[in-house]
């Protein structure tokens, strides 16, 4: 049976799951949105975005928020490249972004990209922040480009994808090849030597620590870490992109592992095991951070092994097995833990509080969705606001992009719309993603955006004065009314005029059933919050 490419394409990416998409039309993907158009409402949903810096990242609040596939649709060149800033956040944070777009006719490609209109040699240009990149040269290259690219979004650990389809395959025809759902496949079987090796290592520790990694969430394995850290009665530190992964109101929880607890765990613990982690730059304060040896390193991907930190007993293979493996072989722990952990929480509580964090805690429900942006309060989400879930805490971890949780946050709306979702932003991030107002409005997302406005780029400010000898320049803000702004547009607006007021405020903002944007000023606290800056401080508590 014959069908057009376009066809073809939107049926490939049905078969694989795929049920919204976040973009903008243009000359060169109109296809694609025609045969979106043609499938009707039994299709693939679209949200039109005003900027394509929005669509990879409502993408990634997508699929941080649901563990699969977000994608996003553009043109090519400017449009694309529009895109690329979702592309490095997803790729540095192994999140599960697809960015499609269309391309002129493929007999131009011979020619000098920076000649042809929206020209761009997109290869080249994304291959670097992608786990894999094609051109559908042919109708029937076009199931296998879709089939390939989940498979690399799907396996391992996860990373952004690029796909591009020239106008003359799209409208070309060809067979009807419809292939199959592509799932995880699970890492090889580990070595039963190496699980032994790890075994005894952790049997002769008197005080292990656990330090976990995303790898657990894209594995599935977080009833396995539980179940190991309660066997082993040792404290787990998360990175960044592991928030969640156990419980945080979980007696052995730690949190970041770069915080007041984890380092501080650090200096007591006799091992270290290191579940999935890829110690980046930000989680290790540029590899400052010295976990406890032995450090026995688990990892499904050999590449990891030893890479930034020396390991001396490693386990490569597929992680919730070897988890399994693990909790079958290791001995029952008594808590030796149990009063060093008490002491240390009560250290961490007696710090004097961070505005508003405990009454968003208070409000949002367990299984509401907290998109945070670069903000100065919003740096201690990572460590004083607790979840329960990873997909309810989404966080630019380590390409850290400036706006990024307004569209995160309409992302994680369009993928749940039965959740409340709430964006915590600070003024100079959400002015990158405000257009989006629009999109909110439009598509009737009730996102709830709290905009702490202290009228300044408040962390890079308190590097100025910290490193520059008080020298600053540019970091003070010229903002909108917030409050008029949102009402321009259609949404809820209330201004927190007072702070005690901000709780009730809050609920109402959840309960009328449309975008509501919360306005919290703050300049005249802008020192205080720039203080109270986590990275600025010598100290690991604030004082």
């Amino acid at each position: 049976m014959s069908i057009k490419g376009v066809d073809l394409l939107i049926k490939c990416l049905e078969a694989q799951g795929v049920r919204c998409i976040f973009g903008m039309p243009g000359v060169q993907n109109l296809q694609i949105y025609d045969a979106i158009f043609r499938r009707g409402t039994e299709g693939i949903a679209h949200y039109l975005v005003r900027h394509e810096y929005a669509a990879t990242l409502m993408a990634d609040g997508f699929a941080r928020s649901t563990g699969d596939v977000g994608v996003a649709l553009t043109v090519p060149g400017p449009g694309a490249s529009n895109a690329a800033t979702g592309l490095l956040e997803a790729f540095t944070d192994c999140v599960p972004v697809l960015l499609i777009t269309g391309q002129s006719h493929s007999k131009y490609y011979e020619k000098n990209p920076a000649k042809l209109f929206h020209g761009l040699d997109q290869m080249s240009f994304f291959k670097p922040i992608t786990k894999y990149c094609a051109i559908a040269r042919n109708v029937g290259e076009i199931p296998e480009v879709v089939a390939e690219a989940f498979r690399a979004l799907r396996s391992g650990r996860p990373g952004p994808v690029m796909l591009e389809f020239p106008d003359d395959v799209l409208v070309d025809s060809g067979k009807e090849n419809i292939p199959s759902p592509v799932g995880r496949t699970p890492g090889p079987a580990p070595e039963p030597s190496a699980i032994q090796a790890a075994v005894e290592a952790l049997n002769q520790a008197r005080m292990p620590m656990i330090f976990a990694g995303s790898a657990v969430i894209h594995a599935d394995a977080r009833e396995e870490l539980r179940l190991l850290a309660e066997k082993l009665n040792a404290p787990v530190a998360v990175t960044r992109c592991a928030k969640g992964a156990l419980r945080e109101d979980h007696p052995l929880a730690l949190s970041h592992c770069n915080r007041f607890l984890a380092r501080k765990a650090m200096d007591l613990a006799d091992c270290t095991l290191a579940i999935g982690p890829r110690f980046t730059s930000i989680d290790t304060r540029y590899w400052d951070l010295k976990p406890p040896h032995p450090l026995i390193q688990i990892d499904e991907d050999p590449r990891e092994i030893g890479s930034e930190y020396p390991s001396d007993f490693s386990v490569v293979g597929d992680l919730k097995g070897i988890l399994s493996a693990l909790i079958e072989e290791i001995e029952q722990r008594e808590n030796i833990w149990e009063q060093p952990l008490q002491g240390l929480r009560k250290e961490f509580a007696a710090q004097p509080p961070i505005p508003l964090l405990s009454e968003i805690r208070q409000v949002l429900p367990e299984e509401g969705i907290l998109s945070v942006d670069v903000h100065s309060i919003g740096y201690a989400t990572l460590d004083e606001f607790p979840v329960s879930d990873p997909s309810t805490f989404l966080y630019p971890n380590i390409s850290v992009s400036l706006g990024y949780a307004f569209p995160a946050a309409l992302g994680a709306k369009a993928a749940h719309p039965e959740k409340p979702v709430v964006c915590f932003t600070g003024d100079g991030g959400f002015m990158m993603g405000s257009p989006e107002l629009s999109t909110a409005v439009k598509y009737d997302m009730n996102v709830v955006t709290i905009i702490v406005n202290d009228q300044a780029l408040s962390g890079i400010k308190g590097s100025q004065q910290k490193y520059y000898d008080g020298r600053i320049i540019d970091t003070d803000l010229q903002n909108p009314d917030f409050v008029e702004m949102a009402r321009s547009f259609g949404a809820y607006g209330r201004r927190v005029d007072n702070l005690a007021d901000f709780k009730s405020i809050f609920q109402e903002a959840l309960s009328v059933n449309r975008p509501s944007l919360i306005e919290v000023p703050m300049a005249h606290r802008q020192q205080e919050l720039i203080d109270g800056t986590d990275w600025l401080r010598t100290e690991l508590l604030r004082v």
